[in-house]
């Protein structure tokens, strides 16, 4: 924990495979918690940047305020919500998973293997659409929006950004 002010730092578990940690009063906070790879992570914050790095295990991450960062996952279930900041997704889309990004004002940029088996809506109202070199089949397509598939569609990934610059789904170069 780095902390530049007077807050307090709060940490219970109400359950073994829980952690709940509250921190009081205002100024900056960097707190970096490491849990199992499995683990399911339930994150929110006012005013922070939301990283979540290697998580095979349901992640929900909400931020009222600051950038959203998720690399390498593995999970079947991603939920990523920011009021205002971009939004970053790297990982695996697992079949049958769902994955839902959403960004009020900021872009949305997701990077995703070559074989991922999707079917993709997404919405961008002030900024485009970019999706890179995949070979999609679309059933809807506008500049704001995108209804598409690649291979069977098993995966089901939801994409918004109301005034971010753009949504970019682009193919792993690993």
């Amino acid at each position: 924990l780095d902390n530049d002010s007077n807050l307090k730092v709060n940490a219970v578990q109400p359950k073994p495979s829980q952690v709940k940690v509250d921190v009081v009063g205002s100024g900056k906070v960097k707190l970096e918690i490491s849990v199992p790879a499995a683990s399911s992570l339930d994150l929110f914050c006012y005013e922070c940047e939301i990283k979540v790095k290697n998580i095979s295990g349901m992640v929900v991450a909400r931020t009222t305020d600051g950038d959203i960062d998720i690399r390498g996952s593995r999970s079947a279930l991603v939920e990523a919500y920011t009021t205002t900041g971009k939004l970053h997704f790297e990982g695996e889309i697992l079949p049958s998973g769902s994955y839902t990004l959403k960004s009020l004002s900021g872009a949305v940029s997701l990077v995703l293997p070559e074989n991922a088996d999707m079917r993709l809506s997404a919405t961008s109202f002030r900024g485009g659409i970019g999706l890179g070199d995949f070979k999609w089949r679309f059933s809807k397509q506008t500049d704001q929006f995108v209804e598409a598939t690649r291979g069977e569609g098993r995966a089901s990934v939801h994409v918004l950004t109301k005034e971010g610059r753009k949504i970019l789904v682009e193919a792993s170069t690993a």
